[in-house]
């Protein structure tokens, strides 16, 4: 029991989650705020979340021994929403146009903090996500200032 809690909250700490976000992601995927009140099979699926979230960042190394299949890899790009694609579309058509200077997505997750105030692209709600997209149109529009 509490190993799986441990390393949910070391990978909580890892990624930089607040305790509102984390208590919402709890509640998300078990709907209880409090991973002392899951069960064995909840927690481990809040840690193999937390851990896959983890990987995504660049954060923790994967624990996989094989590399995913092309059906896999597949399979993972499409769990990100078409809100969630687009952003990420108009973020890097920022960067090819020279408007983003860092494309990755520690960048892109700061500029989601600062914009929306969510610890990442993958926390947002429809309405952030919707917010994000009208900001980077915006800064798609504006002139490239010289350096």
């Amino acid at each position: 029991m509490t190993n799986h809690i441990a390393a949910i909250h070391t990978l909580k700490s890892k990624l930089g989650l607040s305790e509102d976000d984390y208590r919402a992601l709890l509640v998300n995927l078990t709907a209880k705020r409090s991973s002392k009140d899951m069960n064995q099979a909840e927690r481990r699926a809040v840690r193999e979340h937390l851990a896959r979230l983890a990987e995504k960042m660049g954060l923790a190394q994967s624990t996989r021994r094989r590399p995913l299949s092309e059906t896999a890899f597949a399979q993972a790009k499409q769990q990100a929403s078409p809100r969630e694609r687009k952003v990420w579309a108009l973020w890097h058509q920022l960067h090819r146009d020279g408007k983003v200077h860092n494309p990755s997505r520690a960048a892109l997750d700061a500029w989601v903090a600062r914009t929306v105030h969510v610890s990442s692209l993958r926390f947002c709600n429809a309405a952030q996500l919707d917010t994000l997209i009208e900001a980077l149109k915006g800064w798609q529009r504006r002139p490239l200032s010289p350096q």
